[in-house]
């Protein structure tokens, strides 16, 4: 009967999962969303052509025509112009990069005059948002003892100080974690702030959490937008969203800062639903991971989470 009841729960959950994926797909509440996504993958895809060792000539046209529709959708659904600089700038790298090799065809043609009409539409803008950067070798010259200690040293903190996480910190974290990598750099990571003893009373009992949540200062909810992805990317925000809070998890121990991570399920459940929709988080977004952080004590007790051996979990498939 048990085995039953786990079958019809799995059956559930598919059919669920497959409605909400069509939701998410086709539904207007999230053009936006889909928009922005294929205006950064097309965007990306001329950066990779412009850094590798020899970009073929004229390469990537079509995508910069379906990149002037995105640009001209997008306008028409934001007044935000953060993406459209991600173009332009993306485009006049691509355009310079083909007069220095002195190529030109009628179709680089139009893509410089439908530049200009763009520009024209923005306006001028401080800083670089596309294109290449240089990357140095001296850039990887880092203190490896440093580095290591960083890694070593970063534990799952379940017992904090009591203070107040002071929310520069919070958010400069954030921006170091954003350097994590993303599919086709999309960026569809999103994340929550909110206090510890609020969250509780409204999520109630939280599985896996231990009997900590009270001491925690604050959560982090990090979600994955899944409408930044096609159909054939299934789970892909669960994969980018993981990787940032990684990259999180390391930048708020770097500033002093207590995290756990605290495992839920990616299926929707009540309590979330709720917390959606009294702070107005859009359904197209799935929570991964939460991080319960705080400040640090002096010393505090901590698992020790012994690793797996590297034999174990390497293999060179080379030999």
């Amino acid at each position: 009967m048990i085995c039953v009841k786990k079958f019809l729960l799995i059956v559930w959950r598919v059919i669920c999962d497959v409605k909400h994926e069509a939701d998410i797909q086709k539904n207007p509440r999230y053009r936006l969303n889909r928009v922005s996504a294929e205006l950064i993958r097309n965007v990306h895809s001329i950066e990779k052509g412009l850094s590798i060792k020899n970009p073929r000539l004229g390469y990537g046209v079509r995508k910069i025509l379906e990149m002037f529709r995105l640009a001209e959708e997008y306008m028409s659904l934001t007044d935000d112009k953060t993406l459209l600089f991600f173009v332009e700038d993306s485009l006049h790298e691509y355009l310079d990069f083909h007069r220095n090799a002195g190529y030109t065809n009628k179709e680089l043609e139009d893509i410089a005059v439908r530049l200009d009409k763009l520009n024209k539409k923005t306006g001028s803008h401080e800083g670089v948002y596309g294109g290449t950067v240089i990357c140095r070798k001296e850039d990887t010259d880092f203190d490896i003892r440093q580095i290591s200690r960083l890694f070593d040293t970063r534990h799952s903190i379940r017992s904090f100080s009591g203070e107040v996480v002071p929310e520069e910190r919070i958010r400069r974290a954030i921006a170091m974690a954003q350097r994590a990598p993303s599919a086709c750099n999309r960026q569809a990571v999103r994340v929550y702030s909110i206090k510890a003893c609020d969250y509780v009373k409204l999520a109630g009992n939280m599985e896996g959490i231990g009997g900590f949540a009270q001491d925690a200062d604050r959560f982090l909810l990090i979600t994955g937008i899944e409408s930044a992805y096609r159909a054939g990317e299934r789970m892909q925000f669960a994969v980018s969203a993981s990787m940032f809070a990684a990259y999180l998890s390391l930048a708020l121990h770097a500033l002093g800062i207590g995290a756990c991570a605290v495992q839920r399920s990616l299926y929707e459940n009540d309590e979330f639903a709720a917390f959606r929709e009294k702070y107005g988080i859009q359904n197209d977004e799935q929570v991964v991971i939460m991080l319960a952080v705080g400040m640090v004590k002096d010393e505090v007790k901590v698992p020790l989470s012994s690793r797996l051996d590297i034999d174990t979990i390497y293999r060179n498939l080379n030999g």
